[in-house]
């Protein structure tokens, strides 16, 4: 029996098309959801939606965008945790997923995030409060 064959490593998810930087503490990412998207085929056949993981990444790469604006010489990020998360509606291909952030700098490298995610007809999909460390550029993580 023949399994799957790897070639590689897979590339990069492109979880967010573009970002709007509005303050050090306010971030907009937007990400369009096209059908011919490899990660989306067999994800729920019959009812494609964009992945739970991916809204999650979509927002991750948008307060990475804003911390390599904002931040000089400690421009990465690193997950630190998810304290929660809800799915509200499903983002389906067509759609333009709209990750809201606002962040909060409390101290010890701390960044703590509250998205609140939408699609282009303004209906809510998503909230969600992350938290990742502010790391050094090339820094050994």
């Amino acid at each position: 029996m023949n399994g799957p064959t790897v070639s590689g490593p897979a590339a990069p998810l492109v979880a967010v098309d573009e970002i709007d930087v509005i303050s050090p503490h306010e971030v907009t990412g937007r990400k369009f959801v096209r059908a011919d998207d490899p990660y989306l085929e067999g994800h729920y056949p019959g009812f494609t939606i964009y992945p739970g993981i991916f809204v999650i990444e979509s927002i991750s790469q948008s307060v990475a965008g804003l911390v390599a604006r904002t931040w000089e010489d400690r421009a990465g990020l690193e997950p630190a945790g998810i304290t929660s998360v809800r799915f509200t509606a499903p983002v389906r291909p067509g759609d333009t997923l709209l990750a809201h952030c606002q962040v909060s700098y409390p101290g010890d490298d701390l960044v703590q995030v509250r998205a609140e995610c939408r699609n282009q007809r303004g209906v809510k999909t998503a909230t969600a409060r992350l938290e990742f460390r502010l790391t050094e550029v090339g820094a050994d993580v």
